[in-house]
């Protein structure tokens, strides 16, 4: 089937992000924050417990785990298969363990999204999701929603999966400081201006979000979180 016209524009958005040279101010702002241990956790077991293929759904340049083959809309660098979220190129029950973060705010219907994975998995597989919850907009190829720990819950837990675990991932610290940046980046007047606000917001923020170190521990820490995670699982007689 061919690509609607606005698709394909984005997967050429998305083809630049990947291929461009990041600029200096880009490096310079980029952010590593602190993750949920939990969270950690539950993508350990979904390693430890695959039997079969591990695919990372909207994967690369980076491997979220070397077990892990990247998925994506085109042959980006280090894309190993290319594919939709919605329809999966793999037969029924012959995946034993899906990786997907930072995904599924941009597909258009996000349960089918999920039912794929569902078919896709061997019984007993598992399916580590991390979506935003706490974003600005960020459209490549384009962006539909973010997830509350709930809503992230309840779109597995409709597709038949079991919720093993869930949480926050990336923790509220950083959903203050990225907010902030984008909200100078997006409306502080002039170009220059935005830009040196953005940056200046963001290598502050380096140091502030080591508080979701603490943060992340607290029960509530999804109220405000910048990511959820979920770990689903496929049943056994499925």
């Amino acid at each position: 089937m061919a690509l609607l016209r606005h698709e394909v524009t984005g997967i050429e958005r998305l083809a630049r992000e990947y291929r461009s040279p990041r600029s200096l101010a880009s490096r310079l702002g980029e952010i590593d924050p602190p993750r949920s241990r939990r969270a950690g956790r539950a993508l350990s077991v979904a390693v430890a417990e695959c039997v079969g293929p591990a695919i990372s759904i909207g994967g690369g340049p980076l491997r979220a785990h070397p077990r892990f083959l990247n998925l994506n809309l085109a042959p980006f660098p280090n894309v190993d298969i290319v594919g939709n979220a919605q329809c999966l190129p793999f037969g029924a029950a012959t995946i034993g363990a899906l990786y997907c973060e930072a995904v599924l705010e941009h597909v258009e219907l996000p349960d089918r999204a999920v039912a794929e994975m569902f078919r896709v998995l061997k019984p007993g597989g598992y399916v580590f999701a991390a979506t935003p919850f706490l974003q600005a907009f960020h459209g490549y190829p384009d962006h539909f929603q973010n997830f509350t720990l709930a809503g992230h819950s309840a779109l597995f837990a409709r597709s038949g999966f079991t919720v093993v675990d869930s949480g926050p991932c990336v923790g509220p610290a950083f959903t203050l400081v990225d907010l902030a940046s984008n909200w100078a980046r997006e409306h502080v007047p002039s170009r220059p201006l935005s830009r040196i606000a953005w940056l200046g917001i963001r290598l502050i923020g380096r140091a502030f979000v080591q508080l979701d170190r603490v943060l992340l521990l607290s029960d509530q820490a999804h109220v405000l979180a910048s990511t959820t995670f979920v770990l689903a699982q496929k049943p056994q007689a499925a």
